[in-house]
């Protein structure tokens, strides 16, 4: 149907188009086919009319008769219109006006469709702003330009068939519930066009788990019934062979090893094809840190011996870094560190990172040392060890210690590690002789983490589980367990991410020997940036009359943030925090100490720099600050 008025003088005109169905289709009266859809109706043109050089016609624009619960719609054609989009820009006459109107007209014919509505009739009027106005005195006076879409009753789908093209066969079955629903679709809902499209890659995703690698969609078949307002679907798949995993090939590789890269496959040698494990070998590969870009995709034919080959290409990026930082706090001042990292050592993508530190607590060396895919896939070598000096307010002394042991990734989330290590030190420590400890022990850790950003996550959780025997290696029979759990878990409150809750806890217990007989270091702490901000670092807990802390053998600790990014580049990040350390093991008073806070955040690429202020809730006479502040690189926890 197509309607069409034209006023001459003041040049107001009124077009109505007629919407014919979905996806690129035409509909017949009755059942029909649908395969491709014609713009219903003339070109509706104007010969221009001449205008003063520089004046144009300003205009609004708005819609009627569309239900006001289709909100969604209605966003989706003020998104689409070009009459909208250059409103800023007005046309020197009414015929260019009107050509802006039927271009909108085709596009929004295909809103209508991918919500449903196949019968949809748009039309639209250009008026004087002044409805009383037959025609304007001004030729260039300002003008609303009135879409009026009828959308018509929505159609639904009735019913979903899948047409499967083997090679010896074609097999055409509805599908059941079940393969409804993984595929996002349900008999009787509306027959959008997003969900109708998408569900086709679906089909196509689970014949490629099937193991058919080089499955690909065929023509998809609609008929719509204009009577009953339905629409039947029919998806064809072509499946080609089925097919193992064959052999790898690895391109790009120039300094790390092609073989250690072809040991990230997650699948057995001829197990059968799966999309999964090709993500999971690409996701791995990925979170080496040796490349900037990864593909891993099958390559076609599928072989006579029914295995398909497996392309593995990679870009590596630079595999050494250097780099530092800077903290500073007003209990423990200034403190930098700088490292030197090389993550190709050897061409197997072993880790080798020299970390120097400075502070007025401690300065010394670190280094840490990992070799992946060490005898068997998502397995690691780790070693690292520590040289440093220490005076802080519960002990001063030297302290040398190296840990080695093997790292293991299993399920989403979760690693373990276990392993020996050794230490000599020799501190001073309050309640403690000047003493050397050589000390031997075994170390296990169960971590956890599915946070979505290591230095500022939105979402996700971490989990920690410590446990360490260690033991005396000289004549002195001393042993004891340390224990500590610590977990964190963030909460994003909107979409993007601006808004989060995050909250901490930490607790831990040392078992089988007194405080007294434990090496300082050895002993619980509490307080300072990365504990509970507002106390002087290690100064919770129990403190002997100078007002020095002497460390115990328990620990909890609790905190809550609630982070807000006010803009792009900053944020503000209220919290309160607790925590305090025992003497017991196992304590039977387990009042907290308290601080809140108010924190800022300037956002990099890098990550957030933090600036905080804190004060303690529970200030003790002679011992706590009224405040204490700390600034560094990354959030809190």
């Amino acid at each position: 149907m197509q309607d069409e008025t034209t006023r001459i003088g003041g040049i107001f005109a009124r077009r109505v188009f007629s919407v014919s169905l979905l996806l690129g289709s035409t509909m017949v009266a009755g059942c029909a086919w649908v395969d491709e859809l014609p713009v219903i109706g003339g070109n509706g043109g104007y010969d221009d009319v001449a205008s003063d050089i520089g004046q144009t016609i300003p205009y609004d624009v708005t819609f009627t008769g569309i239900d006001p619960h289709e909100e969604r719609l209605l966003a989706s054609l003020r998104d689409i219109s070009t009459s909208l989009r250059l409103r800023d820009r007005p046309t020197p006459t009414l015929a260019g006006l009107d050509r802006r109107a039927e271009d909108d007209v085709e596009r929004f014919q295909s809103v209508l469709r991918s919500f449903g509505f196949y019968d949809g009739v748009i039309g639209f009027d250009v008026r004087p702003v002044n409805e009383t106005e037959s025609e304007p005195e001004d030729a260039f006076a300002p003008v609303i330009l009135e879409y009026q879409i009828d959308t018509g009753a929505p159609y639904l789908l009735a019913d979903v068939m899948l047409e499967t093209i083997h090679p010896d066969g074609t097999e055409t079955r509805p599908l059941s519930d079940a393969e409804l629903e993984k595929a996002g679709l349900r008999i009787g809902m509306r027959a959008e066009a997003d969900p109708v499209i998408l569900a086709e890659q679906a089909m196509v995703d689970q014949t490629h788990r099937d193991a058919y690698p080089l499955a690909r969609t065929g023509k998809r078949k609609v008929i719509a019934n204009t009577e009953e307002k339905t629409l039947s679907v029919t998806y064809q798949v072509i499946t080609d062979d089925k097919a193992n995993f064959g052999a790898v090939n690895v391109v790009g590789a120039t300094e790390v090893d092609p073989e250690f890269i072809a040991g990230y496959r997650s699948w057995r040698p001829g197990q059968a094809y799966s999309p999964d494990e090709i993500s999971a070998t690409r996701r791995d590969l990925t979170q080496s840190n040796l490349f900037n870009t990864v593909s891993v995709q099958p390559v076609g034919p599928v072989g006579d011996n029914g295995e398909i080959p497996v392309e593995i290409q990679v870009e590596e990026r630079d595999h050494r870094t250097v780099g530092g930082g800077i903290d500073y706090s007003t209990a423990d001042g200034p403190g930098a560190n700088a490292y030197w990292e090389h993550r190709n050592l050897w061409g197997k993508g072993e880790k080798l990172r020299l970390t120097l530190r400075g502070s007025q607590q401690e300065h010394g060396l670190e280094a840490g040392f990992r070799k992946p895919q060490f005898l068997r896939r998502k397995q690691a070598l780790v070693a690292t060890s520590t040289a440093k000096q220490y005076s802080t307010d519960a002990y001063d002394g030297d302290l040398a210690d190296a840990f080695v042991g093997v790292e293991r990734s299993f399920a989403e989330h979760w690693s373990a590690t276990v392993g020996v290590t050794a230490e000599y030190s020799d501190l001073t420590g309050i309640e403690s002789p000047n003493e050397q400890f050589y000390l031997g022990g075994l170390r296990g850790i169960l971590r956890r983490d599915s946070t979505d950003n290591p230095l500022d996550p939105t979402s996700g959780n971490r989990l920690e589980l410590n446990v360490s025997p260690y033991t005396s290696l000289t004549a002195t029979d001393m042993q004891f367990t340390s224990v500590s759990i610590g977990a964190s878990q963030y909460f994003a409150l909107d979409e993007d991410g601006y808004y989060v809750l995050a909250g901490r806890g930490r607790v831990g217990s040392i078992f089988g020997e007194n405080r007294s007989d434990l090496p300082a270091n050895k002993r619980f702490y509490a307080g300072g940036g990365g504990s509970v901000r507002g106390y002087e670092y290690q100064k919770l807990g129990p403190l002997n009359a100078n007002g020095d802390p002497i460390g115990g053998r328990s620990v909890i600790e609790t905190g809550l943030e609630f982070r807000a990014r006010v803009t792009e580049d900053f944020g503000l990040v209220p919290f309160i925090e607790g925590g305090n350390v025992f003497d017991r093991s196992n304590p039977d008073d387990l009042d907290l100490l308290w601080s809140a806070g108010l924190g800022f955040r300037y956002y990099t690429a890098v990550g957030p720099i933090r600036f905080d202020v804190a004060v303690p809730l529970d200030k003790r006479d002679n011992v706590d600050d009224d405040f204490q502040f700390y600034i560094s690189i990354g959030q809190a926890f």
